[in-house]
């Protein structure tokens, strides 16, 4: 008898870190919300560059210069109790640069991702299914944590409105690499993938994912119909309102308010997705451009001074802001600017402008050290390379 072994490419570990940033599982959480399957996938990342004698990009050069300035930073202003908080973003960031210098190695990255991004979405709807099953059932409903109860379902994320963010981007990473030069879907797969993505999306009951089904749609259009559809789609928000449909409402309402700026005006419009921008709101608000700490950081007590107390129907004591504006408001503008164009603008082109867009909309609320900004910052690099085999980052590619 011949027997066969099991040989480990580098698609397998690229595969197991992409999923482990992509899904939560309840075993793996901790009582802080932290994935230690997450982790511990960015740690094996890190192990692969020693084990396969991985080449480390100009990309993590210029990474290592913005930890370093963000770790002399944190040493400054806070103490060495801050470097736990920066130990937990380099091991993030470690699993990425796993993924892109494994990526290298890959031959048919088109196809590879394809399959992966299809693969998440249909395990997100299988347990999506299976929790509205055991629901309606009265049986123990598995992997469930942060809902809101019956018809909302985080299936394999921590919370629904998680399950939007990872969902909708893995969708998007889907069409634009299926544009790309290459052998075309079968249309009855494409089909039964679309049909998942909504069915996933809506039993989240997160409105965050029932716009990001929008959202996906528009961002997958040609530039031109992509302006024609944001312009139509402005002209007719009066239509819009009388339409009998709750997140479209809402979201209409807090869209039309964020042009004032005004943080009440949002905030009663929709005080869910009003209280996501409001951080950003008040930084814009309160800056001082002459201050040093703009420019070079105010450190953690600049999110309490910003923003504590200062949101209301939240507790007085709370003092938090996701990657916009609280990196800017920790580390200073400059190193904002530094880590934007290190982790995505230099992944800029015509292929990964879309997921860009997306992670502009949806992600920049989330935490930077959050597994699921990182999932997003993974899936812009892992598109790039894929888009790299075809085209120059700046020429459009023939679809």
């Amino acid at each position: 008898m011949i027997s066969q072994t099991l040989v480990i490419t580098p698609r397998y570990f690229i595969a197991f870190i992409l999923v482990s940033y992509a899904v939560v599982l309840s075993p793996f959480v901790d009582t802080e919300q932290r994935n230690y399957l997450a982790l511990i996938a960015a740690m094996i990342g890190g192990g692969l560059f020693i084990q396969l004698r991985l080449s480390h990009s100009k990309q993590a050069s210029w990474a290592f210069i913005l930890f370093s300035i963000m770790t002399l930073n944190a040493l400054l202003i806070e103490g060495i109790a801050h470097l736990g908080s920066m130990a937990l973003t380099f091991t993030y960031a470690t699993g990425y640069f796993a993924v892109a210098s494994l990526m290298d190695l890959v031959t048919d990255k088109r196809i590879f991702i394809m399959m992966i991004m299809r693969r998440i979405i249909f395990a997100f709807t299988i347990l999506s299914l299976l929790q509205l099953i055991t629901s309606l059932l009265g049986f123990q409903i598995p992997n469930l944590m942060a809902t809101k109860g019956l018809w909302s379902y985080n299936s394999l994320s921590y919370e629904p409105s998680q399950l939007g963010r990872v969902v909708g981007i893995s969708m998007l990473c889907y069409i634009v690499m299926s544009r790309l030069p290459g052998e075309p879907e079968k249309t009855r797969v494409r089909n039964k993938l679309i049909i998942a993505f909504i069915t996933a999306m809506i039993l989240s009951g997160s409105s965050l994912a029932t716009i990001a089904i929008f959202v996906v749609y528009w961002l997958s259009r040609p530039f031109p119909w992509l302006v024609f559809i944001l312009i139509v789609g402005v002209l007719l928000q009066p239509l819009f309102l009388i339409l009998d449909f709750e997140v479209l409402q809402r979201f209409i309402l807090l869209s039309s308010s964020f042009g004032s700026f005004e943080l009440d005006q949002i905030l009663e419009a929709d005080h869910s997705g009003g209280i996501r921008l409001a951080p950003f709101l008040i930084y814009i608000r309160d800056i001082i451009v002459t201050e040093p700490g703009f420019w070079l950081g105010y450190g953690n007590e600049g999110i309490v001074h910003f923003f504590q107390g200062k949101i209301s129907g939240l507790p007085s004591d709370y003092a938090g802001a996701g990657f916009l504006p609280g990196f800017a408001v920790v580390y200073g503008i400059l190193a904002f600017a530094l880590f934007v164009w290190i982790f995505v603008l230099r992944q800029n082109n015509w292929t990964t402008m879309p997921l860009i867009a997306f992670w502009l909309i949806f992600f920049t609320s989330s935490a930077l050290n959050t597994q699921v900004f990182w999932y997003a910052l993974i899936i812009i690099k892992v598109a790039w390379a894929a888009s790299r085999d075809f085209t120059h980052p700046f020429k459009c590619t023939k679809s």
